[in-house]
């Protein structure tokens, strides 16, 4: 028999402590960021999508076993294993994501689906389809230039008016290819997939994804440049900001932030001489401060001291200020954008875990309470506040002074009227983030993190409309409008 001494023994269950609390933090973590589909640096990124051009379509159903791509050399490398249901109804109005797959740069001629089965929907219930020769194979051309270290969206149009030949076959010319292209339009949305390392790009007037550009490891917060030409996203895991090209859909540049732990989100002041340009302001959760970054030099200008774990910022480019929240600090700090220097501290209620700026009121969102703090910027202090059901976590105001507040915790979204008075609450996807509005198309845009969708909500009805499936994790929700 073995025998510890009482030292012993309390020194092993100290052990065993601290490989539990190693496990269970590590498990967390993994809940949270899921990265079990890494980019490799070297490799390239598709995104294959799936899409109906029938405003009612014929009621068909195919299921597919297997899709391929083929490579210049003719060879045909496996992009999915099935089976993956296909329902035409389904896809009224919506776009579904067929594979997010990671392959070796290079020009793919043609994609292959094989299909199991295919069904059309008659008087007297289903019937069978014969399936394209040989083997249920729908080849359909693509010519997909894929370049090392890019993302890139093909997405298949079918046609279901045209997918019944003579009767009883499926037709494989019913589907083709539309391969990643910039928008002639012009009505963007960007969302940054914090666990997938891209960024989705929406096209508002098709309401369907149809870009994608690699950034950085764990993307972030996002901000345009007053020209709208350029987007800069902050990758927290890679310490970085990539700089996007709206137009061409394109990484342009890469800053390397020299200072800052865990960088987050971020705004942007304007040059007032040159509005192409401007400066960047970066909230750091783990070092507490915020990071300045010119947008000419490419560099750090200054770090300003904040309160402790800032959450959320928010700026106010006539006033010239910049608005942090603490979210262990319980208040929010001012920074003076002109030269850069910390203002003052103003106190709020429990974990403020977001913030905006509007018409001389800062609305502060406080989780642990379940109350937003109104602030006059005149004044400098709280003048009143609103309790809400769900605890707040961020939110927006527009749509003739509405506000509309994402319950992250509680996957529900608040709307409030211009009196600030509550007007409803509704489910929304899991784990509500961002925010984007459309006001005129009054339509809005919610990232839900825990889902890996986009909400589209129509403010009037408040109702939501339709989902898009984007990366994982989305993070950032921010609407372009040439």
């Amino acid at each position: 028999m073995v025998l510890f001494s009482k030292k012993d023994t309390v020194m092993h269950i100290a052990r065993l402590i601290f490989l539990a609390s190693f496990f269970f933090l590590f498990s967390c973590e993994k809940w949270l960021i899921d990265t079990s589909a890494q980019h490799a640096p070297s490799n390239a990124r598709l995104l294959l999508y799936l899409h109906s051009t029938s405003v009612i379509p014929t009621d068909i159903s195919f299921t597919v076993s297997e899709i391929k791509i083929q490579a210049e050399d003719g060879s045909w490398l496996k992009l999915a294993d099935g089976p993956i249901d296909i329902k035409s109804g389904a896809l009224v109005d919506r776009q579904i994501l067929l594979q997010d797959a990671v392959v070796e740069p290079g020009v793919y001629k043609a994609i292959k689906i094989i299909l199991q089965k295919a069904s059309i929907k008659g008087r007297d219930g289903d019937a069978s389809l014969a399936l394209p020769q040989p083997g249920g194979e729908v080849v359909i051309k693509s010519d997909i230039g894929l370049q090392r270290k890019e993302s890139s969206v093909v997405s298949l149009a079918w046609d279901t008016e045209k997918s019944v030949a003579k009767g009883y076959m499926f037709q494989p010319d019913s589907i083709e290819a539309e391969l990643q292209k910039p928008s002639a339009m012009g009505l963007l949305l960007f969302i940054s997939n914090s666990a997938s390392n891209y960024i989705t790009i929406i096209d508002r007037s098709l309401e369907r994804v149809v870009g994608a550009v690699t950034v950085g490891d764990r993307p972030m917060g996002m901000a345009l440049n007053y020209t709208q030409d350029r987007l800069y996203v902050v990758n927290s895991g890679s310490r970085n900001i990539s700089t996007i090209d709206t137009t061409q859909f394109s990484l342009l540049d890469t800053i390397l932030l020299t200072s800052g732990l865990e960088p987050t989100d971020v705004v942007i002041i304007p040059d007032e001489k040159n509005l192409f340009e401007g400066k960047l302001y970066i909230i750091n959760k783990l070092s507490n401060d915020v990071t300045v970054v010119s947008t000419v030099t490419r560099r750090v200008l200054k770090t300003i001291s904040v309160g402790m774990h800032p959450s959320a910022i928010a700026v106010d480019t006539i006033r010239k200020e910049i608005y942090v929240t603490n979210e262990q600090s319980n208040s929010v700090s001012i920074i003076n954008a002109i030269n850069d220097t910390f203002v003052a501290n103003i106190t709020v209620d429990s974990r403020p875990a977001g913030l905006i700026a509007a018409k001389d009121k800062l609305y502060v969102f406080n989780e642990g309470s379940h109350k937003i703090s109104i602030i006059s910027l005149s004044l400098r202090k709280v003048i009143s506040t609103i309790s809400v059901e769900g605890p707040p976590k961020r939110g927006i105001r527009g749509f003739n002074d509405r506000l509309f507040v994402v319950n992250t915790a509680a996957n529900t979204i608040t709307f409030l009227n211009s009196f600030d008075v509550i007007t409803r609450t509704i489910p929304a996807g899991v784990g509500p983030i961002g925010l984007a509005g459309d006001e005129k198309r009054n339509r809005l845009y919610i990232s839900n993190y825990g889902g890996n969708t986009v909400s589209l909500i129509d403010i009037i009805g408040e109702k939501i409309l339709k989902e898009f499936f984007v990366g994982k994790s989305p993070y950032g929700v921010l609407l372009l409008e040439r």
